[in-house]
């Protein structure tokens, strides 16, 4: 097979973290892969690079999306087409239509479709309006969809009335096979305080604003990392500024090692106010590192079994939140290592990579 992923940019989220190691699973079976972008940026554009063809599609404007596309799966002659967000989708559609040609596309989902992803104002409205429209038609055209969660699968059938059978839920491809090894106890070093991590964009979705808020309620010697990068770092740095929390709470930037973040934590704390298959949750897990997480839609709740592996919150309540971590720092709340790590296993590279080769192969057949 020859799959052409389409993406926006190479940033460092969970969408391009797990095509990279979707890339890797598919190449090591012997699948050739590419990478269109809209534009050549990011993170990881260069381990991108070293994996895979790179294509600019769209560097000076929109305009060339759908034109630069058609062209490259006329002569790169993809087996299959992979996308991953609703409006590169609709341009995706309008490019193989372009093209003459109709290599088998395959859609994955890795966010909820639920209001809380709105932006307050007209435009943020607007916005949600548009993806919504957008998700439709992606989901009425692609030959097979994937959703990361039963929660979102469950969504795109009941809100868009699609067939059970054309949406798969398969689990994010998160912890790679050499990473799921047991860590050493005692994990926290009572002389030191205890350390705390967030991971994830500085974005509204992450919630980092209601994790400042709820560390204020939060007693005790610990000290908050917050690791990524963002349009609200800003925002975040006036706040805990504003809060007298300086000496506590650090920006710490882009990480392109979380594991060994999350091995050298006590806990790790999910904040977001919306999600698909958060993967730094599983990623914790994987460390055996302790987790709050918000119950947010879609997936904390269902990584965490409802609570089995570490405890939910509600979304956008610090005093909850707060609560919540202060059990975990007094050692009230506290999952077994093991526990952890055997959860985590359900969520392996391995275990993902299979399954999107059944289900590549199946579209092919089904429509060959």
């Amino acid at each position: 097979m020859r799959v052409l992923f389409v993406l926006p940019r190479m940033v460092s989220g969970g969408v391009e973290r797990i095509t990279l190691s979707l890339i890797r699973g598919f190449q090591r079976e012997g699948h050739e892969c590419a990478l269109a972008l809209r534009r050549a940026q990011g993170e990881f554009l260069d381990e991108a690079k070293s994996l895979c063809t790179v294509r600019e599609i769209a560097g000076r404007g929109l305009h060339q999306f759908v034109p630069h596309l058609a062209g490259l799966i006329r002569t790169w002659q993809p087996t299959h087409v992979v996308t991953a967000f609703a409006d590169v989708g609709v341009l995706t559609w309008l490019a193989m239509r372009m093209a003459q040609r109709r290599p088998r596309w395959v859609h994955g989902v890795h966010n909820t479709h639920a209001p809380v992803i709105a932006r307050s104002g007209t435009k943020g409205r607007i916005r949600f309006r548009l993806d919504i429209r957008c998700g439709a038609f992606v989901y009425r055209h692609a030959d097979a969809i994937v959703a990361v969660s039963n929660g979102v699968r469950d969504e795109i059938i009941d809100d868009f009335h699609i067939a059970p059978e054309r949406v798969t839920r398969i689990y994010n491809p998160v912890v790679p096979h050499a990473e799921l090894c047991p860590v050493a106890e005692p994990r926290h070093d009572p002389a030191e305080p205890y350390s705390i991590v967030a991971v994830g964009r500085l974005a509204r979705q992450k919630g980092f604003d209601i994790l400042i808020e709820a560390m204020t309620r939060v007693p005790g010697s610990w000290r908050l990392d917050i690791w990524g990068e963002g349009g609200d770092r800003q925002m975040l740095q006036a706040l805990i500024a504003d809060r007298g929390l300086q000496g506590r709470i650090s920006l710490r930037g882009y990480t392109s090692e979380p594991f060994s973040v999350l091995r050298r934590a006590d806990l790790f704390v999910l904040s977001s106010r919306w999600e698909g298959l958060p993967t730094v949750v599983i990623e914790a897990l994987a460390c055996q590192c302790q987790v709050v997480a918000t119950d947010c839609p879609q997936g904390p709740r269902e990584i965490l079994e409802d609570g089995r592996f570490g405890q939910l919150v509600p979304a956008e309540q610090p005093n909850a939140l707060g609560e919540a971590i202060t059990r975990a720092v007094s050692g009230h709340a506290c999952v077994g290592p093991a526990q952890m790590l055997k959860r985590a296993h359900e969520f392996s590279s391995d275990v993902a990579c299979v399954l999107w080769l059944e289900l590549l192969r199946g579209v092919q057949e089904t429509n060959g």
